[in-house]
């Protein structure tokens, strides 16, 4: 990595005792060197003076006759503090956002990354998507295996090698942080590129991205069977309103607390079939018999042969069937009539286009028990590439790599209990392969009412980063993350290092994190 500020200094005569970032910014335009092909290099002011370059390598023709390259977004501000921030993606990638860094969880008044001083990267991961949900690239097996997991490797080396270019030495840390699908990628850093990261922040990850889409899609097929094909207006917001309801009635105060929140999910055990209506009952306390048992059977997902959940079920808690959460479920209905089937479209591209090999026809399956079995069978080869379930993390971990995982109760993609009983399965093998409690490295923050990656009812606004990068460079391991949201103005809670939850300790004011304790 030491060689290549050198060659950059030897091939742009200058650049290496320029002193100020714009004449640095400027002599890197047009820059070409070992694949990588700098477009343009442009001193930018806002939020803060920095150097913004946009750079791409890899470029070819794929085998669908479609050109490919890496493109990657790099920013090195004025005030550099001596960090690198990668910043993940989203969805299938497949677009340049901004690399500025911003909070992962929620809309926030803290300061982008950059504005801190970090410099940060951002990648489209290899190729050029028309809109959110297209797999088309999936044709090409290269663009295929840099989504999966190998554009993050090579766009981190050379956004190593940009910062010790303009920033005249190599980055003194390097973090890594990302939402959903950059959750997924901030995993796989540390699983397998263990010596490029010394700190990984993930929020709700795509990390077991097979099987949730899976799950996904037979949901989404119960609740069009239960439906007659009219999903997104199976469920009403008055019907919504009423299992929320009964579910805070049942599990808010488990805490010690009755504030719209439920923090001990351990002890909440909701039925929504008991709201099924008894004879005589008003149909407005209650919901039709088939229509709550057709609820159940669409949380529980797809059962295997023993008549067991196939998958991690999806977790009941306070943002549930709120008209956000549906319309990522079911799908939405929009002002003019018409449905917003956004996710289900991702997912049954992702499964037909991307994961199956060789790609299948989705337009006969039905979420069949046979049908989720001959998607398991199609898809295993791409999720052993694009999944982030391994637990193996000794080398990170030897090295004082910390990875901080963020995950919403709520969360309507991703099953929440999937990433608790995979933490569970982690910390086991660590502590029997390494002899040391898994803490020591990884801790995971269970946000009640979160949503994906923000939003619900719940106190989502959180310093993910500055607990990062405390605990990596001053050894302060983070109890918890002091969290506040739109949803509830004026209140604050600790978000605890699970499996500790916040409980009441009796005193004082339920709007203040002050009145709690992390208690297991």
């Amino acid at each position: 990595m030491r060689i290549i500020p050198i060659l950059f200094a030897v091939l742009l005569p200058g650049l290496a005792h320029a002193d100020d970032l714009a004449a640095r910014c400027e002599a890197l335009a047009g820059y070409r060197h070992d694949g990588l092909r700098i477009t343009s290099a442009i001193l930018d002011t806002a939020p803060v003076r920095h150097c913004r370059v946009a750079a791409d390598f890899e470029r070819r023709t794929g085998a669908d006759g479609k050109p490919y390259a890496i493109r990657m977004e790099f920013r090195l501000p004025d005030n550099w503090n001596g960090r690198l921030l990668f910043q993940g993606g989203g969805g299938m990638n497949g677009f340049v956002a901004p690399a500025l860094g911003g909070n992962i969880n929620a809309q926030s008044s803290r300061p982008t990354a950059l504005a801190q001083g970090f410099a940060v990267v951002s990648t489209d991961t290899g190729h050029v998507a028309a809109h959110g949900a297209d797999a088309s690239f999936a044709r090409d097996q290269q663009a295929k295996l840099n989504y999966a997991y190998a554009a993050i490797g090579k766009v981190a080396l050379q956004a190593k090698a940009l910062t010790a270019t303009l920033g005249g030495h190599e980055p003194a840390r390097s973090y890594f942080m990302g939402c959903s699908n950059g959750g997924r990628e901030g995993m796989l850093m540390a699983q397998r590129y263990p010596t490029l990261f010394d700190g990984v922040l993930v929020s709700n990850p795509a990390f077991n991205l097979r099987d949730a889409a899976v799950l996904s899609f037979a949901t989404g097929k119960a609740y069009d069977r239960a439906s007659n094909g009219a999903a997104a207006r199976f469920v009403t917001p008055a019907e919504g309103e009423l299992i929320r309801g009964a579910l805070l009635d049942q599990c808010d105060a488990l805490d010690g607390a009755r504030d719209g929140m439920i923090f001990d999910h351990a002890a909440c055990h909701f039925d929504v079939k008991t709201l099924a209506c008894k004879p005589g009952q008003r149909a407005d306390t209650c919901l039709a018999p088939a229509k709550a048992d057709a609820i159940a059977h669409a949380f529980q997902g797809p059962l295997d042969a023993a008549g067991k959940p196939r998958f991690t079920p999806w977790t009941w808690d306070s943002s549930v069937f709120t008209p956000e959460w549906l319309g990522w479920q079911t799908g939405s209905v929009n002002p003019d009539g018409s449905t917003n089937t956004f996710l289900r479209d991702l997912v049954a591209s992702s499964l037909t286009q991307y994961f199956a090999y060789p790609p299948i026809d989705g337009g006969n399956l039905t979420g069949s028990a046979a049908d989720v079995e001959r998607l398991l069978r199609a898809t295993g080869d791409t999720a052993a590439w694009t999944d982030a379930t391994s637990t193996d993390f000794r080398t990170f971990a030897a090295r004082g790599g910390k990875l901080m995982l963020i995950d919403g109760w709520s969360d309507p993609i991703f099953s929440a209990d999937d990433l608790v009983r995979w933490h569970a399965r982690m910390a086991a093998d660590m502590r029997e392969a390494s002899g040391k409690p898994a803490d020591g490295f990884a801790r995971l923050f269970m946000v009640p009412g979160m949503a994906h990656c923000a939003g619900g009812k719940a106190l989502d606004d959180m310093d993910g980063l500055g607990a990062l990068v405390k605990w990596v460079e001053k050894d302060e391991a983070p109890a918890y993350l002091t969290a506040t949201g739109r949803a509830f103005p004026g209140v604050s809670r600790p978000i605890c290092a699970w499996p500790a939850v916040a409980r009441y300790k009796g005193t004082g004011s339920l709007d203040d994190a002050a009145s709690f304790a992390c208690e297991r």
